[in-house]
């Protein structure tokens, strides 16, 4: 096989071909990268070459240099960078050529090609030709040339981080972008254009800073929207709602456009169209509902640094509602749960609305229900009964609640209504009540009610997926008090035998009636009151009898029926997580029949099966403590594969937790294993390729085993500590904004906190706690660095550290006084002793203050 044939290959239906071909050009990757870029850069570009094998190339060679993770993406750029320049330069010219390619595939591949090359080098300052070209392009090149510039400049925009270039480039990309936009161009390169900026509008965010500048954005954005083009339109219209995501602050001067054009393109342009101008309004109102709760939160704390909500979807509701009512009058004939129409984005923008201006909407919405609602016209009645359902979440109980009262007797009888979309709306709105308005449903009501649910679940699957979903919210609401679960009691049999009966279903796995009907189930037995455990435990055979014969089908058609049988031991799992936590040790006698149907999950090695397996035995471990010891002959081997399992990253993360369940059931009887146990963690941290998500569970886990094996951790304590403190090093400090980076890196902290408290208490009890006192500064150094960033520390990172400085000073005593009088330690102890939101906090900063205290005084 060469590489032409490879390529070709690459999308063959024969799967076997298909992974010999991937299997050819990855060891070709793995030997020689930087010539076999060379080569299919060549295969790109070759004319007479097969248009499915061009595309082929270009897109292997844009995945050789792309990934999702970070860790991945930097290893990327490495190996890219590792390249000899003159390969890479053959390669870059290679790509940037076919942008001027007679076939429109091979072009739109390069563009990809071609921008994500430019994401790596630009940042380096390497390919300082670049934007040179691909401007030339824009003004001297043929029309497609031109279309698959502008693309790969809005692709490149989109992968470049702000400020990568200079003021100067960024403003000729845009100039050449917008010049695109002009009416006068073909629609082809029109369309680019607009793609293009939509792409690039945060890019841009320093030229959207300067009036002059957006008001020419604007303006040709808005001139796009009226394009005899319909698919220039769709993307102006999404332009128009990034923006409302991105700068609602500067759109105060253009709202009155901006509602004049969206509003008659809901009433007036084509589906596509209008749902990009609903879109608008969601868009608007997501950012509003950000704005309000900052805005709450800034008064209490008496800041006033956040920026003010200009009320616009308030301003325009008289408007708006209407629209969006009666749009919701839009439905489709043969309209299923996975429709997006305008009929589904109306009501979705309704229910953001109702979040927005709570009982504002009432009243108007209403005037919309009431002359609908009676009509025997489906559309009309089905519209009403969303517009109800849709504003039950934000206004207030005093509201909102005499109208559900009112509505509840009608309601339950459209369940019997003959067309299956208002039977299905109206099971969706009960859901809705059942979770938001329980406390509507009165004492004489709830019989008819359960027996309408129950029967509701013989109805279609989408309108018993609905059903199950306020069974689900009901059932929920009894778990508010003892006595709320008491009255649940008459119906629990009846409920959980219906439920068992639905979800075995010919048609349960139509609109996921199968999981939904599961689910309810297992918040069914989470709220049951004591005295239904014995219906319970008399039904789990039930539930181990359908495991046992899904792993049974699964062995004996393990091609065919892989995914849906793994799915349904999934949810099995889930109700047996569900009735062990509930029956608490009365689970003992079946205990042995459930792990032999978990040890026989694990024999299938599906990993969705696997994860929830894993959790069900955690579970059990939980439940019946040291007697699980009896299970580790065979259970032992099966962490220690998960543990292992680094290509299912989930399976591991599920499998490090069970340590913790293990740990905390066996105690010192987990030591056996812990040789094993410990290597294979400290394997994980060491993986670069694995989940970043895994490893602060690891990192606790660490605590978990020193502090069910105590003296006996000595022997791990050197090897752990070691990667611990390289895991502190790595996120003391966070030197970005980005939420997500710094939510990981709070994890993380508040891993090393856990794992280091439990190593000091579990050694601490042996009286071998030596080796942490030696590395007491370097954890003194680590707190310190802690102490300093009020930025971005969560509240759970400063009571860990508080626990640990206490810990460390009941544990160690005057070994490490030194370290723990220093300014750190004050510090964090004093925010911990005044955080009036979280009385636990205050309580461990007293006893941290005592124990520092009582140290000083001996």
């Amino acid at each position: 096989m060469d590489v032409s044939s490879a390529l070709i290959n690459t999308q063959s239906p024969d799967v076997a071909l298909r992974q010999q071909a991937e299997e050819f050009l990855n060891n070709a990757l793995q030997q020689q990268m930087g010539q076999l870029m060379v080569t299919l850069v060549q295969a790109l570009a070759a004319e007479d070459f097969a248009v499915v094998g061009r595309q082929a190339a270009g897109l292997y060679l844009k995945n050789v240099l792309d990934a999702k993770d970070s860790a991945l993406q930097q290893q990327k750029i490495n190996a890219w960078m590792a390249i000899d320049p003159a390969l890479r330069t053959l390669i870059k010219d290679g790509a940037l050529s076919v942008l001027q390619s007679s076939d429109p595939v091979a072009r739109h591949t390069s563009a990809q090609l071609v921008a994500k090359i430019g994401s790596i080098e630009l940042p380096a300052k390497q390919w300082p030709t670049l934007l040179e070209s691909l401007l030339q392009n824009v003004t001297s090149s043929s029309e497609g040339g031109i279309h698959a510039t502008l693309e790969c400049l809005g692709y490149l925009c989109d992968e470049l981080e702000e400020n990568t270039i200079d003021e100067q480039d960024t403003n000729r990309i845009l100039t050449a972008i917008v010049d695109g936009i002009r009416a006068d161009r073909p629609p082809a390169i029109r369309l680019a254009a607009v793609t293009a900026l939509r792409n690039s509008l945060e890019f841009v965010s320093e030229n959207f800073k300067r009036k002059q500048e957006r008001d020419h954005l604007m303006q040709k954005i808005c001139e796009a929207t009226q394009s005899s083009d319909l698919r220039t339109r769709v993307v102006a219209y999404e332009c128009i709602a990034a923006i409302a995501t991105m700068y609602y602050e500067y759109l105060a001067e253009y709202m009155e456009t901006l509602c004049k054009l969206t509003f008659n393109a809901i009433t007036s342009d084509q589906d596509e169209v209008g749902l990009q101008s609903l879109e608008f309004w969601s868009s608007m109102c997501d950012v509003e509902l950000d704005l309000i709760e900052e805005m709450n939160y800034a008064e209490l704390e008496g800041r006033t640094d956040f920026v003010p909500c200009n009320y616009y979807v308030q301003t325009v509701l008289s408007t708006l509602i209407p629209l969006l009512t009666e749009t919701l009058k839009k439905q489709e004939d043969d309209q299923d749960e996975d429709s997006w129409n305008l009929s589904m984005a109306a009501a979705t923008c309704l229910a953001l609305v109702a979040q927005v201006v709570g009982d504002a909407c009432v009243d108007l919405t209403m005037t919309f229900i009431t002359r609908n609602i009676e009509s025997n016209e489906w559309r009309s009645k089905e519209a009403a009964i969303m517009a109800f359902g849709s504003i039950l979440d934000g206004p207030d109980s005093a509201k909102i609640a005499p109208l559900v009262r009112q509505a509840l007797g009608f309601l339950m009888s459209c369940m019997k209504f003959d067309d299956i979309l208002v039977r299905d709306t109206t099971a969706w709105t009960l859901g809705r009540i059942c979770e938001l308005h329980y406390r509507c449903i009165s004492g004489e009501m709830l019989p008819g009610l359960m027996q309408l649910l129950l029967e509701g679940l013989d109805q279609e699957p989408r309108v018993s997926h609905n059903v199950c979903y306020a069974i689900h919210n009901i059932v929920k609401a009894f778990e508010e008090s003892v006595e709320a679960a008491h009255m649940l009691t008459p119906y629990f049999s009846t409920l959980f035998d219906k439920l068992l009966e639905t979800s075995a279903r010919p048609n349960a796995t139509e609109s996921n009636l199968r999981g939904s009907a599961y689910e309810a189930l297992n918040v069914l037995v989470q709220a049951g009151a004591d005295e239904v455990n014995q219906h319970i435990m008399l039904r789990l055979p039930v539930v181990l009898d359908r495991l046992e014969q899904s792993i049974k089908t699964l062995i004996e058609n393990p091609d065919i029926l892989q995914d849906d049988q793994a799915g349904l031991q999934a949810l099995l799992c889930g109700v047996l997580i569900a009735a062990i936590q509930k029956l608490n040790t009365d689970i003992e006698p079946l205990a042995d029949r459930i792990m032999q149907a978990l040890l026989q999950v694990f024999s299938t090695r599906n990993a969705a099966a696997a994860e929830d397996a894993f959790m069900v035995a955690g579970a059990l471990a939980n439940v019946v403590g040291p007697k699980f010891e009896v299970y580790m002959q065979y259970f032992g081997p099966v962490v220690l594969m998960g543990l292992k399992n680094s290509e299912e990253y989930m399976v591991c993360s599920v499998a490090v937790g069970v340590v913790g369940d293990l740990c905390r059931a066996l105690e010192g009887k987990i030591l056996p294993m812990c040789d094993e146990i410990v290597a294979a963690l400290i394997e994980i941290l060491n993986n670069p390729m694995l989940d970043r998500s895994v490893k602060p569970p690891v990192l606790s886990c660490f605590g978990d085993i020193a502090l069910a094996v105590e003296g006996d951790y000595e022997r791990y304590a050197a090897s752990s500590l070691q990667v611990i403190l390289q895991a502190a090093g790595a996120c003391g400090s966070i030197a970005t904004d980005d939420e997500e980076v710094v939510e990981y890196m709070n994890q993380l902290r508040e891993s090393v906190l856990e794992a280091l408290t439990g190593i000091v208490q579990g050694l601490g009890a042996a009286n071998k706690a030596t080796i942490v006192v030696e590395c007491a500064p370097q954890i003194g150094a680590f707190l310190a660095t802690l102490s300093n960033d009020l930025a971005t520390r969560s509240d759970a990172v400063t009571t860990g550290a508080v626990g640990l400085i206490g810990d460390m000073a009941q544990a160690l005593g005057k070994a490490v006084e030194t370290v723990l009088h220093q300014q750190f330690a004050v510090q964090l102890v004093s925010e911990c002793a005044n955080n009036a939101q979280n009385p636990q906090a205050q309580q461990l900063a007293a006893w941290t203050q005592k124990v520092i205290m009582d140290l000083q005084s001996n």
